[in-house]
């Protein structure tokens, strides 16, 4: 691996997105960064398309002195993408943020957010807040009054990091809601067993925010989209009972949750029956969400060596299985 030590670390998400979309994030990256030294990492799952098309995109950005990597994933899953890029990939000693790849953070959002962590002793992460879209305003407040992280922009210490990776914390296999489950881990410090729950341990950030694309039409294509999320967003319910089972009633440590979320789920469902059958009298979308868990999925693409680094500075890199 690179031993690359950077003031700053950026990890790009990706897997679906236009490579005029990504470059759009990218570069909106390396301006936040003006006048950093940042490592910046481009994470892109299960599209080796994607990788091949934007690495060749890439190579004619302008850095500003930025390292930027791009790196193929084979499994199609961002809790995967991101176990990878936490125990294997990261390797600086600064703040590392956390970035979708469809939103382009604004100038000002990373230098905020690493503000308000350098000011906030006992913060062990920070997020930024949505401005735009119909649920923005009410989701921003909310943020601001009681903590939480945002999937598209949040931050870790470098203490935090380490913590993660010293604990052995990974993120169940095909997980939707990955940035709940982070957040109650952190707000019980990885050890519900001897900390309670604790506010601020994850703060958002006023002036930290970014810009996505809307929809700009109704076609078949959004329509099967739409319904899609909304069967995503029932085993995103299932998955906050099964998190809050194993670590608020239980008191186990994230470490131990089961390594995909459908066992983690199933795990949930057997030990309460009479939660899940009133859960799935309120929301039927639980049900089938709930019943599809019982196809098997092939994990294979998780045990080999899975990443191919690009880069275009004199840098090259090799991650072994």
């Amino acid at each position: 691996m690179s031993n690359v030590t950077s003031r700053w670390a950026v990890a790009i998400f990706t897997a679906r997105e236009t490579p005029s979309v990504l470059s759009g994030t990218v570069r909106a990256v390396i301006a936040a960064c003006a006048g950093r030294q940042a490592t910046i990492d481009v994470l892109i799952n299960g599209n080796q398309q994607l990788a091949a098309l934007f690495a060749d995109v890439a190579a004619t950005f302008a850095t500003g002195g930025c390292t930027l990597r791009i790196w193929s994933i084979a499994a199609p899953d961002k809790a995967h993408t991101w176990n990878e890029y936490v125990h294997r990939i990261w390797d600086t000693g600064g703040i590392t943020f956390f970035i979708d790849g469809y939103a382009r953070v604004r100038p000002g959002a990373l230098a905020a957010i690493e503000h308000r962590l350098a000011t906030s002793p006992d913060a062990l992460a920070a997020s930024g807040v949505p401005t735009s879209g119909r649920s923005a305003k009410r989701l921003r407040e909310g943020m601001l009054r009681t903590g939480g992280i945002h999937g598209n922009l949040y931050a870790l210490k470098a203490t935090s990091m380490s913590a993660i990776r010293n604990a052995g914390f990974r993120l169940p296999l095909g997980l939707y809601r990955t940035d709940p489950l982070l957040g109650a881990a952190l707000c019980f410090r990885l050890d519900p067993a001897n900390n309670q729950w604790k506010r601020g341990t994850v703060v958002a950030v006023a002036d930290a925010t970014w810009d996505v694309d809307g929809i700009s039409e109704l076609n078949y294509k959004n329509v099967v989209a739409y319904f899609k999320r909304q069967l995503r967003q029932a085993h995103g319910t299932l998955e906050t009972r099964a998190v809050r089972e194993h670590m608020t009633v239980n008191r186990l440590p994230p470490q131990l949750l089961p390594a995909t979320a459908q066992d983690m789920i199933n795990q949930w469902l057997s030990a309460q029956p009479e939660q899940a059958r009133a859960m799935f009298l309120k929301h039927p979308s639980c049900l089938y969400a709930a019943r599809q868990l019982r196809a098997p999925r092939d994990w294979s693409a998780t045990q080999v060596a899975p990443l191919l680094l690009c880069t275009h500075t004199s840098e090259t890199a090799h991650v072994a299985a």
